[in-house]
């Protein structure tokens, strides 16, 4: 599947505050069509406790520094680690344009003994403002992932997917100041991005 470029599209530097507010991880390029359900691979054999990795871009997003940002990964990084006992890895990471008011992309996540994935799930999405979320495929190690879409307070679209299984839990979310369609296919790249099943 071939990745798409960042659209560039700007928001207003009150949206950063309003998602501050909110505790919203966010993401703004790849906020076009695309998505939905993939087919379910076979579980490969896990040889050792999987690790989490920050990649060097997310969507051909770079790293930020902004403050602001790095406040917003960890609200869920917090709640992700309540969740899981015998941690071997935590990441969080800011990803943006370089303009002040560039869109961008914050990840969170754990690796470890997750003894409930569905609950820790469950209770790692329900401070989002979203109504309801919806079960996508998970396709690898018997988990549960789901996404489902809001709007932030000053009415900016938002999609929020997280994922859980008995050895990783995160969440990744988009936010845009366009409506937003499925992004199932992007939120699976960064997954296992964060994974390292994928190259």
């Amino acid at each position: 599947m071939a990745k798409r470029r960042p659209s560039g599209v700007r928001r207003s530097a009150a949206l950063l505050g309003a998602l501050v507010t909110t505790g919203v991880t966010v993401l703004t390029s790849g906020c076009a069509p695309v998505g939905g359900d993939r087919t379910a691979t076979p579980a490969p054999t896990a040889t050792a406790p999987r690790k989490l990795a920050l990649p060097e871009t997310v969507l051909g997003l770079p790293p930020s520094t902004r403050p602001e940002l790095i406040q917003l990964s960890r609200s869920p990084l917090d709640r992700l680690r309540t969740e899981v006992t015998d941690p071997t890895s935590t990441v969080d990471g800011a990803y943006a344009g370089r303009a002040r008011n560039a869109d961008a992309v914050v990840v969170s996540g754990v690796s470890g003994t997750v003894t409930d994935p569905q609950g820790a799930l469950t209770r790692v999405l329900s401070p989002y403002p979203v109504k309801i979320f919806r079960t996508v495929e998970y396709g690898r190690f018997a988990g549960e992932a789901r996404c489902g879409r809001g709007r932030t307070e000053d009415r900016g679209y938002l999609t929020v997917c997280g994922w859980a299984d008995p050895q990783t839990a995160g969440v990744v979310a988009f936010v845009s100041s366009r409506k937003q369609l499925e992004l199932n296919t992007e939120f699976y790249a960064i997954r296992d991005t964060l994974d390292g099943t994928v190259d």
